[in-house]
């Protein structure tokens, strides 16, 4: 027999019982008054809004109460708080007080094999009301925490910009599949939902998820890249540190989501591949979480539940009738447009917003569809088989629709920008941005056409998979036709270490923009993937690093005659950092001493540029980090000297001012410090804080920087006053520009609390 006698079974009687104005939150609050803050005037709506959500939690069963708050009511003086509570302001707001009670003794009596007779007996023995509802709950709460359920942590705060997508207004049907795929996680703690591309697999998970928050504590969405270790690593996480690599990142966020229990849903979208072909995924899967993977492939050996097309009459035509509400007179000729279609959703939804968006009638409509025979025409039936045959038949018909749309050239050009975004989304004003420009008009637009689809929740626009292959054909997106948005990607990678967080929006839009692009302008394309380079390199994204790299070179190739040292170099550099991160240090020497030849003989040739000059101080930089980690200290730091020698010798080109000198110099203190050279650090340091003071200014991250190295060489000279100083300015900018929890904030902060400062 199972124990009825829980928090969640009580407190639901109690709010069935309740005044229609005396809301969940007040009664919860006013129950646990020790606990709770129940002016509600104090409070913003936020702040009610997150407290409504965890008592929410409560109510549902999926979390219990807290044991902070059990130890409070420990005592029974504390109990006594409660029964007043009960009397003063919960009782007086029930609308039938016996009712209420004769539902918690029906709860009692029921649970008498689990909890006893004389309990039960104890229990219902009380005459008095707000002793007997106060008792009850003392016994509930107590309960739940000593059944050893487990739950998982909250991971609301920690986990930022993750929050499920919206599901569309119009969403109807599939009563059945969402119940199977509850019965399934009740059993097993994973399910895919399989399909044809387009069905509404997708719009199925999110809706799930939407209809269950309440019983689950996490709900994780991840929209599948090809790669689940590397979409780990790009959650974002409120502990990430800006320098961390992408296999740090993983190993962190995963270990928060290997503690998750089965009240947390991770959905996994967009799984468009076996599960033998992501050798991580059985991983994953052994976890105690629950996961929903949507899938287009055929699954065998997991539970699956696979989804067809809607009903035609009590489901697609109402589907069709909430986009189009005009065609609510038309239903013969919507039912055989909705037959030519295949019973397709995504087909169907494009139809009827077409339908609406263009004016056009249901006549026109079938009338254009019968015409193109797409569903009739011999050849293609002759190409394709089965499966095969029916993708193309649905991009036929979503080409044809797109076509009756009549698109102006400002939606051909957002449509072909967008061919080139992630198919996960992007943020529409960035997109704006990106685009200059001067409202969403357009956008909106195509919206209502159905073309462009909104995530509402996360205010992100992207394109279906289908609607992107059919656009990508009609509009050919090419470096020259899509400048502007190439330029404001450019810039950004040339902007690096301006920012301080991890960009992951940026990295997925450029690795799309890769895959994806017609390449018309060599010259430009090659001068963007060589600054694309350093950006990924940054935040330690190595995946994408060798793509990159395979692309440079396919480009010098087709343009040889036009190649200078300078790109042959520069190509030698990427691929030593390469070598660097596999700990191949000998190879990696070798190039960058190959690279230098190629510098200085392209200044023996030409005249000296900034880029030239920059470019053979970064390689000797980077040759001082190889011989380091080889362990030739003296040759590291002697190449490190040679870089900022060459910074001095071209000072007349202004490279002296480069964010890259104050970076090396840096790297030189780093190098002095490790070889206890404590009098060239400082040297060293000097100059760079003045370079800093003077082109900077002293409120930034650069000086932070500078200072928290003076604090250093300050401790080693036993100057502690000295050091105290430096470590006080480097600590209030680490906080002013990073926060409290930054890794520089805290490091700083225990050189600080040493007691002899």
């Amino acid at each position: 027999m199972k124990n009825r006698l829980t928090f969640s079974n009580i407190i639901n009687v109690l709010l069935d019982n309740k005044k229609k104005t005396y809301t969940q939150y007040q009664m919860i609050s006013d129950m646990f008054s020790l606990c709770m803050n129940t002016d509600h005037n104090s409070m913003d709506a936020d702040e009610i809004n997150t407290e409504a959500i965890t008592y929410s939690r409560w109510v549902s069963g999926a979390r219990p109460i807290p044991v902070e708050i059990v130890k409070t009511y420990d005592e029974d003086d504390e109990w006594d708080v409660m029964q007043n509570d009960f009397n003063d302001y919960i009782i007086p707001n029930l609308i039938n007080v016996s009712n209420a009670r004769e539902q918690i003794e029906e709860l009692i009596n029921d649970s008498i094999e689990t909890i006893g007779e004389t309990t039960a007996r104890e229990l219902l023995n009380e005459q008095d009301n707000s002793v007997f509802f106060a008792n009850v709950m003392r016994y509930a709460i107590i309960s739940n925490h000593g059944t050893g359920k487990l739950y998982s942590p909250d991971l609301s705060d920690i986990i930022l910009g993750n929050r499920l997508p919206s599901v569309t207004r119009e969403f109807t049907g599939r009563k059945n599949e969402l119940k199977e795929i509850d019965t399934i996680l009740k059993q097993d703690s994973h399910v895919f939902i399989t399909g044809i591309a387009g069905i509404g697999k997708s719009e199925l998970a999110k809706a799930f998820a939407h209809k269950s928050k309440k019983k689950y504590t996490n709900i994780i969405y991840i929209y599948y890249s090809g790669n689940l270790k590397n979409d780990i690593s790009n959650l974002i996480f409120s502990g990430d540190s800006a320098d961390a690599t992408t296999e740090e990142l993983f190993t962190s966020h995963y270990s928060v989501l290997q503690k998750l229990k089965d009240d947390s849903l991770l959905i996994l979208d967009n799984f468009n591949k076996l599960p033998k072909e992501e050798p991580f995924l059985r991983d994953l899967l052994k976890y105690n979480f629950q996961v929903i993977i949507t899938s287009r492939c055929k699954i065998a050996g997991y539970s699956s539940v696979e989804i067809g097309t809607l009903d035609e009459e009590k489901e697609l035509k109402s589907l069709f009738h909430a986009h189009c509400p005009s065609s609510n007179q038309d239903d013969e000729n919507i039912v055989k447009i909705i037959e030519i279609l295949n019973f397709h959703t995504l087909t169907v939804c494009l139809a009827s917003k077409t339908m609406q968006a263009s004016g056009i009638s249901s006549k026109e409509l079938l009338d254009e569809l019968v015409q193109s025979g797409i569903r009739k025409n011999t050849n293609e039936i002759e190409l394709y088989k089965d499966d095969d045959f029916e993708y193309a038949s649905m991009i036929g018909h979503l080409q044809k629709l797109m076509s009756l749309s009549k698109l102006a050239d400002k939606q051909l050009d957002i449509l072909k920008n967008l061919c080139l975004m992630p198919l996960s989304g992007i943020p529409k004003d960035a997109f704006r941005k990106w685009l200059e420009l001067d409202n969403l008009n357009t956008v909106n637009e195509l919206i209502r056409y159905g073309i462009i689809t909104e995530d509402t929740t996360n205010n992100l626009i992207s394109l279906h998979q289908m609607i992107m292959e059919v656009s990508l054909v009609d509009t050919m997106p090419t470096v020259l036709s899509c400048e502007k948005l190439l330029n404001h990607l450019h810039f950004i990678c040339l902007a690096r270490g301006l920012d301080v967080t991890k960009p992951v929006m940026i990295t997925k839009a450029l690795t799309s923009i890769n895959n994806r692009i017609i390449i018309d302008d060599n010259d430009y394309y090659l001068s963007f993937l060589q600054d694309m380079f350093p950006y990924f390199e940054k935040y330690g994204l190595t995946d994408a690093l060798p793509d990159i790299i395979s692309r440079i070179e396919l480009l010098m190739n087709e343009k040889e005659s036009n190649i200078t040292e300078l790109d042959k170099a520069l190509l030698l550099d990427y691929k030593a950092w390469l070598l660097i991160t596999k700990k191949e240090y000998v190879n990696a020497i070798k190039k960058y001493n190959k690279a230098i030849r190629l510098v200085e003989n392209y200044h023996n040739s030409n005249e000296a540029s900034v880029r030239s000059a920059n470019l053979l101080s970064n390689i000797h930089n980077n040759l001082s980090t190889a011989l380091m980690l080889k362990g030739k200290k003296e040759d590291a730091a002697n190449a490190l000297k040679k870089a900022f020698s060459i910074r001095k010798d071209f000072s007349y080109l202004g490279i002296m001012e480069n964010n890259d000198t104050i970076q090396q110099t840096f790297h030189m203190v780093r190098q002095s410090l490790i070889l206890k050279d404590y009098s060239s650090a400082e040297n060293i340091l000097q100059f760079t804080l003045d370079i800093i003071t003077n082109y900077l200014g002293i409120n930034n991250l650069d000086y932070a920087t500078g200072m928290f190295y003076q604090g250093i060489i300050s401790l080693n000279k036993k100057d502690h006053e000295g050091a105290k100083s430096a470590f006080d300015i480097s600590h209030s900018l680490f906080r002013k520009y990073l926060g409290e929890d930054y890794e520089y904030s805290i490091l700083t902060k225990k050189y600080l609390d040493l007691p002899f400062l």
